[in-house]
């Protein structure tokens, strides 16, 4: 994130109880790239992020530029990177601590509770194999007791918090073909008139 809010306005920000007035970066202006691919036919690469991975250096491997950190951010839309992307262990685990006191609280207090409506399966087509994930719907503690042990499931604040997380590994990349066109329009973005939203 050494590079996402390089090119992001200041507004002039009087420190209260001073007489002193900063540059601050106004983070409530961004660019909104959606709006500029919306108008062409990009493509895109599906990525994992690794446990310890952070923009910058995905954007390293990939477009094999540092300074592109906000490219990846903003193709997927994460205006916090701090909560949106995805979490090391070490930094999970220090989150769940600082959220709701310990790790081991969170592995044994349920969230909610979850009717599995379609059990996950596997079967062959074509020849090739392929799985049928699990289907599952939230419901009551009373509605959970009264179904049959197969089609219950009790869910942790553990397994909630780790799912999201793990949701977060998921991202896309802009092709590389689309990169110098981005880059091109980089230095202008929050220009009047521009992709800002």
């Amino acid at each position: 994130m050494a590079f996402f809010f390089r090119p992001y306005p200041t507004v002039r920000y009087r420190v209260p109880k001073t007489n002193k007035t900063v540059a601050a970066t106004n983070i409530t202006k961004r660019f909104a790239v959606t709006n500029f691919l919306n108008n062409s036919k990009a493509t895109f690469d599906e990525y994992f992020v690794q446990d310890g991975e952070r923009p910058d250096i995905v954007a390293t491997q990939y477009y094999g530029d540092q300074t592109l950190d906000w490219l990846v951010l903003l193709v997927n839309e994460i205006h916090d990177p701090y909560f949106q992307w995805a979490l090391s262990y070490e930094q999970f685990n220090s989150y769940l601590r600082q959220k709701y006191g310990s790790v081991e609280y969170t592995q044994s207090t349920v969230h909610h509770y979850e009717q599995i409506v379609q059990a996950a399966r596997n079967f062959t087509d074509n020849g090739v194999q392929r799985i049928v994930p699990e289907k599952t719907v939230t419901v009551d503690y009373t509605t959970y007791v009264s179904l049959p042990a197969p089609q219950r499931k009790t869910i942790t604040i553990f397994d909630h918090e780790s799912e999201r997380n793990e949701n977060n590994r998921h991202i896309y990349l802009l092709d590389l073909n689309y990169t110098l066109l981005i880059k091109e329009q980089h230095p202008y973005i929050f220009d009047e008139g521009g992709y800002v939203r």
